[in-house]
């Protein structure tokens, strides 16, 4: 659709809506790819969880059953986060404004464990560890900042 220049320095369609905005076409894609690796990781996790549960069957049945239950449990919900992931990429795509809420949501949580992981660090410190999470802060700190910018919450009908 042909674009033109409002007052502002909004960009608008012909129809008079605001365009999508590149970083949230960004922000989707990356969404998206969190979303897959969420997903793999799922995945690895219940294999992982019961291929243990078999080489300790044999020792102890108690911990083989354990092993594959918390395996079990934690590579659900990973794979739960990574649908809502993608789920939520999909529908900020299309501009829903409850997408964008559910993603502050999701971002202020991630940024509270990653905080709870900086913690964590004061206690056994590891350089990766540290970076991981101080990293994990930046971004989810960006994200919130972005999501509550008034020109973004405008082009999502807030």
């Amino acid at each position: 659709m042909p674009t033109r220049e409002m007052p502002g320095k909004e960009t608008r369609n012909t129809d008079g809506n605001m365009d999508r905005p590149i970083g949230v076409s960004i922000l989707s894609v990356v969404m998206v790819i969190a979303g897959v690796l969420f997903g793999v990781a799922g995945l690895a996790l219940v294999f992982m969880g019961s291929t243990a549960a078999v080489a300790t069957a044999r020792e102890n049945s108690g911990v083989a059953a354990l092993l594959a239950g918390f395996g079990a449990a934690a590579g659900v919900i990973f794979l739960l986060f990574g649908a809502l992931h993608v789920v939520l990429a999909i529908s900020i795509i299309k501009l829903r404004n409850v997408a964008r809420i559910l993603t502050i949501f999701l971002f202020a949580l991630s940024a509270a464990g990653a905080c709870l992981g900086l913690i964590a660090m004061s206690v056994r410190f590891s350089r990766v560890g540290l970076a991981w999470n101080a990293s994990l802060v930046v971004v989810d700190a960006w994200v919130l900042w972005y999501l509550l910018r008034p020109r973004i919450k405008k082009a999502f009908g807030a």
